[in-house]
């Protein structure tokens, strides 16, 4: 993203020529209606433009595009004092480059972060693997593990459904209603996702009053990014065992299951609420 036509230009041509594919934007509100439509690998960015500036932008991604969380963002900026290092760092912001480009920091600064982005990729895949595999050798002694996903947004929890019923659960979805007046219980639920929500955290009160030995289920919360402090704390005062933030992880719900099934709160059942 960049409002001066000919750097814009320089820039693709050097990117370009580099074998990347590139995607342009004039200004910030412009760049947030192609981010709609696709999802770049990394995206460099003017400070300085109209009607939404580099910080601004960087703000909304990281607030309202969860899944570009791990692409690279690099400013562009006539400008790098120490101080709007600090902040960008601060907002998130992974790099610098300074005015005048210098195109050959520029080319190894984007190739670095793009493999720094790889190096991490394949290392959650790689501990996903091996929490697959651990669950599958766990499944052969230990049987099924029964899950209850408690949400009314289906499409949100989807691609964890899919995968546990891949991983060979035996999932149940539960809407929101039936937790009002604690109609809600986990029957043979080992494990309960809850989406985090007013009723939810009306139904998590509830559990206040339970005492140890009559939980049956183990409860993770799945929650919105950045929860507050006193959120957090609150809902841990009310027995649940987890908080999972968005975006929910592959590896981190698969773990739940490994715990499970080795023998963590080999006493408890485990519930998902959403």
């Amino acid at each position: 993203m960049e409002d001066e036509p000919l750097l814009l230009e320089d820039l693709t041509e050097e990117l370009q020529e580099a074998g990347y594919r590139v995607d342009t934007a004039a200004n910030g509100i412009e760049a947030i209606k192609r981010l709609q439509l696709s999802r770049p690998d990394l995206i460099l960015c003017d400070m300085m433009m109209p009607e939404l500036d580099g910080p601004g932008l960087l703000q909304h991604v990281r607030r309202e595009f969860r899944d570009l969380d791990t692409v690279p963002i690099i400013f562009l900026t006539a400008k790098a004092t120490r101080e709007d290092i600090i902040a960008g760092k601060r907002m998130g912001v992974d790099d610098y480059l300074t005015k005048p480009i210098d195109y050959d920091l520029l080319l190894a600064t984007v190739e670095s972060r793009l493999r720094e982005v790889k190096r991490i990729e394949d290392m959650n895949r790689a501990r996903l693997q091996e929490a697959e595999n651990e669950v599958q050798q766990l499944k052969a002694s230990r049987g099924v593990v029964k899950v209850a996903m408690v949400t009314n947004n289906l499409q949100l929890v989807a691609p964890i459904n899919n995968a546990l019923l891949d991983l060979g659960c035996d999932m149940r979805t539960v809407r929101e209603d039936a937790l009002k007046g604690g109609r809600f219980t986990p029957q043979q639920d080992e494990i309960v996702f809850l989406v985090y929500s007013k009723p939810v955290h009306f139904y998590l009160e509830l559990l206040k009053g339970q005492k140890p030995g009559e939980k049956i289920a183990k409860y993770v919360v799945l929650a919105a990014p950045n929860m507050h402090g006193g959120i957090r704390e609150a809902i841990l005062e009310c027995g649940i065992d987890e908080i999972i933030e968005y975006p929910y992880k592959p590896v981190d719900i698969f773990r739940q299951i490994v715990l499970h099934l080795r023998g963590h709160h080999a006493d408890v059942k485990t519930a998902l609420l959403i």
